[in-house]
């Protein structure tokens, strides 16, 4: 079975159909870098908002190995470099969230993303060695 991580992008200001529009090129960017990306079936209704009163748009990433991690974290930073924005990523009942896309929160993220890897028993499922 193939991990699976919840990818929640946010811009401050930007109303449903600007969030649909950055869900769909950021769902291209990472299906263009060889990521198994999709839309959740079930997205919040147009206008629906976060706690935090910003709008939210949702994918899931499938992650095969290093491959993967490095393909989403560049993925990730390429989309939020230039925006004022937020990425949240949950992997299982954990979750991480960053603003600034710089080396040290990239290498950050990458860390995270194999220590949830490792500390998820159903993501080794079907691993050599698990």
């Amino acid at each position: 079975m193939t991990p699976v991580v919840l990818v929640e992008i946010a811009e401050s200001g930007a109303d449903a159909a600007r969030l649909d529009l950055l869900g769909r090129r950021l769902l291209r960017d990472l299906r263009d870098l060889g990521l198994d990306a999709e839309r959740p079936a079930v997205q919040p209704p147009p206008g629906a908002k976060s706690g935090t009163s910003v709008a939210v748009a949702s994918l899931l990433v499938g992650l095969a190995g290093t491959p993967a991690l490095v393909a989403l974290v560049n993925g990730l930073f390429g989309w939020l470099g230039p925006r004022r924005g937020n990425v949240k990523i949950s992997c299982g009942d954990r979750s991480i969230e960053l603003s600034a896309a710089t080396p040290a929160e990239g290498q950050r993220l990458f860390e995270w993303l194999q220590a949830c890897e490792r500390e998820t028993p159903e993501m080794n499922e079907g691993r050599p060695g698990a």
